[in-house]
């Protein structure tokens, strides 16, 4: 009957191990996350943005910028061109570079706009992220505190098995 304790109890603490393992791997995941969430709130990823991310997100950084970049030249271009007619007729009074500037302006205000929404995008994506991390966060951390709790029981039993089996020496004369 002890034996029985104290394989469970041995299993119960390389199950203890792994699950820790686990917490502690969704824990550094989850960080990793909100610190490359942080360094890309702004919209755009900078050098320092770059440099400051996690080695385990590094990558998607690297895919965000491209992304998030192609897209929004992609897409400002499309805006502009649909605007051609009315910013035609705002500048029909202008001279030519009164023009160019405020062409320059109103591509550089439409890419912008555009960062901003991939930003969202990815905020968005990254929340859910987050919100699903967090749940199975939850999950390890209540399997952890079961298994805590069956380990002292089965630390208890253990111990009552050992002072059952303990020799009594009684003195009869």
């Amino acid at each position: 009957m002890v034996l029985m304790f104290i394989a469970r109890k041995h299993d119960l603490i390389h199950q203890q191990y792994e699950w820790q393992n686990k917490l502690q791997d969704i824990t550094r995941r989850l960080s990793d996350m909100q610190q490359y969430a942080a360094n890309i709130a702004d919209g755009s990823v900078s050098m320092f943005d770059m440099m400051n991310t996690p080695g385990s997100m590094f990558g998607r950084a690297m895919m965000y910028m491209s992304y998030s970049h192609n897209m929004a030249v992609q897409n400002a271009q499309m805006k502009f061109m649909g605007m051609q007619p009315m910013i035609a007729q705002q500048m029909a009074q202008m001279d030519p570079n009164s023009q160019m500037m405020y062409n320059q302006w109103v591509q550089q205000s439409l890419y912008k706009q555009e960062r901003d929404r991939m930003a969202k995008i990815e905020a968005k994506v990254l929340n859910q992220q987050e919100k699903e991390m967090m749940q199975e966060k939850v999950k390890i951390e209540a399997q952890l505190k079961m298994i805590e709790q069956e380990l002292e029981s089965v630390k208890q039993a253990e111990d009552s098995g050992i002072q059952a089996l303990k020799p009594r020496y009684t003195a009869n004369s």
